[in-house]
């Protein structure tokens, strides 16, 4: 120790950062800058990990981040770390502000100290949106977008957008400069800042209860070491517990599919923007600065001049009350709207089948990259898919008109679950609805049958009836299952009501305009509406839907038609 101690000082440096006296004694509440600082160097550390697997450009960063996901062992672990340690760094800088306030530790001589943190605090909040957009998944794409969008909307906010968009639109050059923003720009720039900070702080120290006279401060003070380094460590170590057992709850970070421009994915920013989003919503057009600039130019400006605005003779809490209402009503105002955003989600039913399917995608997509990614890359990835051919055809040729889990069009009968048990039960109880008939120009001439008409359980015996008779036309009857016993009732029910004066049920007999149900629903009779509707067992003269017989080829149709098949499956 000597020897090195001789060559490096290392005694009188470490004698200079832990023999720090803390006057009034070591406490809780000045855990909060060494658990951002602990925060941080994490955060640096888990980016350099990450780093080693990702590729930063349009085509690769899904693919390296999906691979990093599932297929790398703990992979999961250290993204899901590093992505729940971005919003905690949120949380603690929040908190670390309300303590300083309510401390009065803004006040002379600590006036820089207050303002190299307020700029910490802002570049925080600017790490987490650079990183979010990195997977280059649709949820990181399009809240990156709505905030971006956000900075647009201030005065010459469109140049800066540009500038960091790197062109009008999102591409490549967006996902670089992000990138280079994220894991240099910013790094260093904090680094620069935390040391100013730090040495400001130790210049001045601690900011002591203002309770407490000076004799009792000095009576009760304690070394830093070893009384509030336990604290500031095991501060940590309950933060970073918290940490662990939040990305265990969650398997790590979502991931979701890639970043597709053509979707219409529910774009929301993350939380910690929500507040903004929300904003947004009650000062439109024109007024719409005032939500972006005027109220957080406003905010901020108050809490730079924090410092000058309060003169109060005394940093009690008492004697404070103006200053730190006006704190108090910012942080309760970003709550509150936070709070107002989430809600509104919730109850929102678009936003949340939005979510359903988004989730649903994520997980197809995930699946299709185990067997690895195109070199194309993102999107590219849905090529793996056996039935990627019969997707792209039906959005290149029926999505106008039909719906398939919330996408495309309302003119025709939506084909999400075609043909199961609960679409055919709907077009019974709602046949003029829009997910049925009721977009069709000539809508329907079936009248709705209502729970007084048909009892749920002749219902389900009709229902059942129905998949016996797609089951005799089916060339393989083991594909469509169905009870039996339950469609022999279904079949008295149906002669009851006298259902086959309008649909009938022998094979090979002119359905006069309504399609006759032997062999309704199967593969065979898809592909024949989708070559021409109009034959008179189908849809007859009435029929609305256009032939593809002649525009596809015959592979095409049964491609298609068993990819429709499979939705009801």
């Amino acid at each position: 120790m000597d020897w090195i101690d001789e060559r490096t000082g290392i005694r009188a440096l470490t004698k200079e950062a832990l023999d720090e006296q803390v006057p009034g004694g070591a406490r809780v509440r000045y855990v909060f800058g060494s658990v951002l600082t602990y925060l941080f160097l994490q955060q640096v550390v888990l980016g350099i990990l990450l780093a080693t697997y990702y590729s930063p450009s349009a085509s690769d960063a899904w693919a390296s981040t999906a691979y990093l996901q599932d297929r790398v062992a703990g992979g999961w672990f250290l993204r899901g770390l590093h992505h729940h340690g971005s919003s905690v760094m949120v949380v603690v800088t929040v908190l670390h502000l309300i303590q300083v306030v309510l401390a009065g530790a803004y006040r002379k001589p600590r006036e820089f100290n207050w303002w190299t943190g307020l700029a910490m605090g802002g570049l925080v909040l600017a790490f987490a949106l650079t990183g979010y957009l990195l997977p280059w998944d649709q949820k990181g794409y399009w809240a990156t977008q709505v905030a971006t969008g956000i900075m647009g909307t201030v005065p010459l906010g469109d140049l800066l957008q540009h500038a960091l968009q790197g062109g009008a639109q999102y591409g490549n050059l967006t996902i670089t400069r992000f990138y280079a923003l994220h894991v240099f720009v910013l790094p260093i720039t904090l680094a620069a800042l935390l040391g100013v900070h730090l040495y400001l702080f130790r210049r001045h120290g601690v900011t002591p209860p203002a309770s407490m006279s000076d004799d009792e401060l000095a009576a009760k003070a304690q070394p830093f070491w070893p009384n509030q380094l336990f604290i500031d460590v095991a501060a940590m170590a309950v933060t970073g517990a918290v940490l662990v057992a939040l990305t265990y709850r969650t398997h790590g970070a979502e991931l979701f599919a890639p970043a597709d421009p053509a979707s219409n994915f529910v774009a929301r920013p993350e939380w910690y923007f929500l507040f903004l989003f929300q904003l947004l919503k009650y000062f439109e057009g024109p007024l719409s600065i005032i939500a972006t600039v005027i109220i957080p130019g406003g905010v901020a400006t108050f809490l730079f001049a924090l410092p000058f605005i309060d003169r109060a003779d005394s940093r009690a809490v008492k004697k404070r009350g103006p200053v730190l209402a006006g704190v108090g009503l910012i942080m309760g105002g970003v709550v509150v709207l936070t709070a107002l955003a989430v809600v509104a989600d919730a109850n929102n039913e678009h936003y949340q089948e939005g979510l359903v399917v988004a989730h649903e995608d994520a997980e197809r997509t995930r699946e299709l990259a185990a067997a690895g990614v195109p070199p194309a890359g993102g999107n590219a990835v849905w090529e793996n898919d056996p039935q990627f051919a019969a997707i792209t055809l039906f959005k290149e040729n029926c999505a106008t008109c039909h719906e398939i889990d919330g996408r495309g069009g309302e003119e025709a009968p939506s084909l999400s679950h075609y043909n199961d048990r609960a679409w055919l039960r709907g077009a019974v109880r709602t046949p003029r609805s829009v997910a049925y008939f009721g977009g069709t120009k000539g809508h329907t001439d079936m009248e709705a049958y209502s729970e007084a008409d048909l009892p749920d359980a002749q219902l389900d015996a009709v229902i059942e009836y129905l998949l016996q008779l797609r089951a005799l036309g089916e060339e393989t009857p083991q594909a469509v299952t169905y009870d039996a016993e339950l469609a022999k009732r279904g079949a008295a029910v149906w002669e009851e009501l006298d259902c086959s004066g309008c649909h009938e049920v022998e094979k090979g007999v002119d359905g006069g305009g309504a399609p006759v149900f032997w062999g309704r629903g199967t593969r065979g009779w898809i592909a024949r509406v989708i070559r021409n509707s109009g034959e008179a067992d189908l849809y007859g003269e009435g029929a609305e839907m256009p032939g593809f017989e002649g525009k596809l080829s015959s592979e095409e149709i049964e491609g298609l038609a068993g990819y429709v098949f499979a939705l009801g499956e």
